[in-house]
């Protein structure tokens, strides 16, 4: 309506032109800026929205929209009769034209909503026809879906179903299962408490012995210098205990150095030892009886001695006479050699010292309770296979709660050969405290097991011969402590050994990580080509495995070790496994 704007403004402009030349061509600015006047006027009621032009639609708005009224345009057209007449025709056609153009945009307007009515019917008609193909669709595939959930609710069902059975019936078997447990369960309470009647008569033949050991008063005449040589020992030693404590921490660093020497000195003595066991059998026995109970007393006494002489000069060994080595006891038509009392016996009392073990012992009870009362007992337990027989079947009980004492060798010849072993293999357990290193030296070397030992300290060693493809193998067993405190004295010991057994518990993950850090250390110790097995313990206790058994395979054949599992408590893999690593 630009265009209309500016045709308004030129009739506007010609007209007072010609208004001017009918008054005789005398022109008035006063009508000209009138009429400018005027027009700007009506242009800003029309402009409400500041544009600079109007249109058509302005003009309605102002017009129609906003109510002007009939009554303004008349007086309006009132005032341009009175004021200028020669304006009232040019105002009269643009009322004309405003009216046409009002009633062509109602025309318009009606025309359009009427088709945009027709739009709207036909866009309903077509809304409605899709939304019926729609809802079809959904019923259709709701219909489906349907299908699909019933017949994958009846598999699952029945999926379910064979579970349920497969359930009931695993169940059924654990029940059984539990049930064969409890019965074997009530079965070993029964035989617990055999066991503690048998107990009970051992204790009981035990104190017979002792009451027929009264009446060889005779026989003890030599222990009574050895026991009052103890008495004096005994008093000398409390006093020394606290000393010894602090000692040792400084004389681990200087035993490590003679640690191999000793070692050297060891295998010759044993030698030496073996050889006057063999001219043993060549003399006769005739003072077995009287030499057994002075055997056993200077056994005590090198025990306990050497607790207290660490780092006495070599002058000062004392070795068993050769007449008390090569002597055989026999009683009831029965003999025994004295190897085991002077493989017993240490060499002597500056060599194993704290050397080979640093261990508990009897001493605190022996200061406890009395060293007269306690010696009696060991007088008694040592003297008994040489005075009376003891029943088939019943094996002495060690009283130590870690079995045999410190260095003692346990050979056990299967086909009854006296001579010495062909091979003498040196195999050292090591691995983290408390997985089983002593247990599995116990049931192996003993074949027998206790549930309260003590933690190792320092060094322990078992000697076990076996018949290994014909032949006589001494196996040289070591056992190592596991502190972290000892791990200097353990590294000497990789040297000259030749296999090592790594053992940890599978009941403990954290002593499976240690494998790795022992692995290492054996290398640095003894290098890559000594046999290595790693061994888990415990597995009687596989109810409460943290190491499963693919990771400890797997370890094992990465570093290439002989890898086998077993179980102190119960035995099993635990001879296999050791003539596995002989061979």
């Amino acid at each position: 309506m630009a265009s209309f704007s500016s045709t308004c403004g030129s009739k506007v402009d010609r007209a007072s032109h010609r208004r001017g030349e009918d008054r005789q061509g005398t022109p008035s600015e006063s009508d000209c800026s009138a009429v400018l006047e005027k027009t700007r006027e009506f242009f800003q009621i029309c402009d409400i929205e500041g544009k600079g032009f109007i249109t058509r639609r302005d003009m309605q708005v102002r017009l129609l929209g906003r109510a002007f009224i009939p009554g303004e345009v008349r007086s309006l057209w009132v005032q341009l009769r009175k004021d200028e007449p020669h304006l009232l025709s040019n105002f009269e056609e643009f009322l004309a034209r405003v009216t046409y153009q009002i009633k062509e945009a109602n025309q318009e307007k009606k025309e359009m909503e009427t088709a945009l009515k027709r739009k709207a019917a036909t866009h309903d008609d077509e809304i409605q026809r899709l939304y019926e193909e729609m809802e079809q669709q959904i019923k259709n595939e709701k219909d489906r879906i349907l299908l699909e959930d019933s017949e994958r609710f009846l598999s699952r069902s029945q999926d379910l179903e064979h579970q349920l059975s497969t359930k009931e019936k695993e169940l059924e078997i654990l029940s059984n299962k539990q049930k064969r447990l409890e019965h074997q369960c009530r079965e070993l309470h029964s035989e617990q408490r055999e066991t503690a009647v048998e107990n009970v008569k051992l204790k009981q033949y035990n104190e017979d012995l002792g009451r027929e050991l009264e009446h060889t008063t005779q026989e003890l005449s030599l222990a009574q210098e050895q026991l009052m040589l103890l008495q004096e020992q005994a008093s000398h030693l409390h006093e020394e205990r606290e000393m010894e404590i602090y000692r040792v921490t400084e004389s681990l660093q200087r035993e490590r150095a003679s640690l191999l020497k000793q070692l050297d000195l060891l295998r010759e003595m044993n030698k030496h030892l073996r050889d006057e066991r063999d001219m043993c059998y060549q003399k006769p026995n005739t003072t077995a009886a009287k030499l057994s109970w002075k055997q056993r007393s200077e056994s005590i006494t090198m025990k306990h001695s050497e607790r207290k002489q660490s780092f006495k000069s070599d002058e000062d060994e004392e070795v068993l006479p050769q007449s008390k080595r090569k002597n055989m006891i026999g009683v009831n038509g029965h003999s025994m050699d004295l190897e085991d009392m002077v493989d017993r016996r240490p060499p002597s009392k500056h060599q194993l010292q704290r050397i080979i073990s640093i261990e508990e012992d009897h001493l605190p009870q022996l200061l406890q309770q009395g060293y007269q009362t306690q010696l009696r007992e060991w007088s008694e337990d040592e003297d008994t296979p040489t005075s009376v027989s003891p029943p088939p079947g019943v094996a002495p009980t060690p009283t130590s709660p870690r079995g045999q004492p410190v260095g003692k060798e346990t050979v056990h010849s299967e086909e009854g050969a006296s001579s010495g072993p062909d091979r003498l293999f040196k195999i050292v357990l090591v691995g983290n405290s408390s997985v089983g290193k002593t247990s599995l030296l116990r049931r192996f070397c003993d074949n027998c097991f206790q549930s309260g030992t003590c933690a190792t300290v320092g060094i322990d060693y078992s000697v076990k011969t076996l018949t290994v493809d014909n032949s006589q193998v001494a196996l040289q067993m070591w056992d190592t402590a596991g502190q972290e405190r000892y791990r200097s004295i353990t590294k000497q010991f990789f040297r000259k050994a030749d296999g090592v057994v790594v053992v940890y518990d599978i009941t403990n993950e954290q002593t499976f990580t240690a494998v790795r850090q022992w692995l290492v250390s054996v290398e640095e110790g003894a290098g890559e080509d000594i046999p290595i097995m790693l061994l888990g313990n415990k597995t009687d206790l596989d109810g409460q495995r943290e190491v499963p058994l693919g990771f400890a395979e797997k370890l094992a054949k990465d570093f290439q070790l002989i890898f086998y599992e077993c179980s102190a408590f119960s035995s099993n893999n635990v001879t296999e496994s050791m003539i596995h690593m002989a061979r």
